[in-house]
């Protein structure tokens, strides 16, 4: 499984290990993504990495978020493919200016089907 917590002095920060593919599957990043159950969108993403994936080649028009403590950012929007243990999901990719940490949101997690039980378990696909 490619799933795992982070040590206690971070609170057992939820990751899983993912491929990040661009639209047309030519260009892909491995990356750790923090399991962001507040997130309601696919991942967010570091600027640089959004260009590394060329991402900004397949721009949708920019969105204004609102952060969990109330202020508007302005975010650029694409679609990207990612890949968590042989599933593979197109969902919406984020970015902005001051992005430092990948997130994993809602968008993917309910197609994944994650299981989160802080801080003992973190599964990928469990059954219904």
């Amino acid at each position: 499984m490619k799933t795992y917590f982070i040590n206690k002095e971070n609170n057992y920060l939820p990751v899983v290990k993912a491929t990040l593919h661009d639209p047309l599957y030519e260009k892909s990043v491995n990356i750790d993504l923090i399991v962001d159950t507040g997130f309601q969108g696919g991942v967010l993403i570091p600027l640089q990495t959004y260009i590394n994936l060329n991402l900004n080649l397949f721009e949708e028009p920019k969105i204004v978020g609102k952060t969990a403590i109330g202020t508007t950012v302005e975010l650029r929007v694409s679609k990207v493919l990612v890949e968590i243990d042989g599933t593979k999901i197109v969902c919406t990719a984020y970015t902005t200016l001051g992005v430092k940490k990948a997130l994993l949101g809602r968008e993917v997690l309910k197609e994944l089907g994650l299981l989160y039980k802080p801080p003992k378990e973190l599964k990928v696909g469990i059954d219904e």
